[in-house]
């Protein structure tokens, strides 16, 4: 391969690995749900921030993700700002993953970062071919380890996911829209999630 086409294929990489060009033939990113069609979901509460998933976000659907894995959203709704090292104070974080239900494995494949305004300060994708399902929840080897508070945020959102495609899901009621996903044991329960997006 020559120089050039190393480069323009390194530059390829770099530009699918940030964010994704705006032009009419190329597609966004899945988008952060819409808070009125979200149907966010209390998940835990970590000292610091209310962690919501969204019950909507559920399935199998992604523009560029395989339809074999399930995807989920996940809102971490800090007390305060959060500052990071290389990056603007933001308020709230919305973490996307991509399950594989049948091997208990899973990756985070986008992340979004907004201010106490609702502004997005940071947005950043992983494009499908450069995933590493099981890689991105910090387990050995990669599979989601029976026991941890990521197990149960992981079974949880498989067995939604399979309630959905059977029609057998439970409809929550009006009153019931911020309630905890099925079957979420009580706070402070063994393997009780404060928070998934952490390992």
């Amino acid at each position: 391969m020559t120089r050039a086409a190393v480069l323009l294929l390194t530059l390829g990489l770099v530009a699918c690995g940030g964010s994704y060009m705006d032009t009419k033939h190329t597609q966004k990113p899945e988008p952060v749900p819409a808070q009125d069609t979200a149907d966010w979901r209390e998940y835990g509460h970590p000292e610091d921030a209310d962690v919501f998933v969204s019950y909507a976000s559920i399935g199998h659907k992604d523009k560029f993700g395989p339809a074999e894995y399930t995807y989920a959203w996940v809102w971490r709704k800090f007390k305060k700002d959060q500052t990071p090292q290389d990056g603007d104070a933001y308020r709230s974080e919305y973490t996307r993953f991509a399950m594989d239900c049948a091997t208990s494995e899973m990756a985070s494949i986008a992340l979004e970062r907004r201010d106490a305004e609702d502004k997005v300060v940071l947005r950043r994708d992983i494009p499908p071919y450069q995933w590493e399902i099981g890689q991105g929840i910090g387990h050995r080897n990669g599979a989601v380890s029976t026991g941890t508070f990521m197990q149960d945020f992981f079974s949880q959102v498989c067995k939604i996911a399979r309630q959905k495609e059977t029609g057998t899901e439970e409809k929550p009621s009006t009153a019931d829209a911020t309630a905890a996903p099925a079957d979420k044991p009580a706070d402070g329960a063994p393997g009780n999630p404060a928070d998934p997006t952490k390992p």
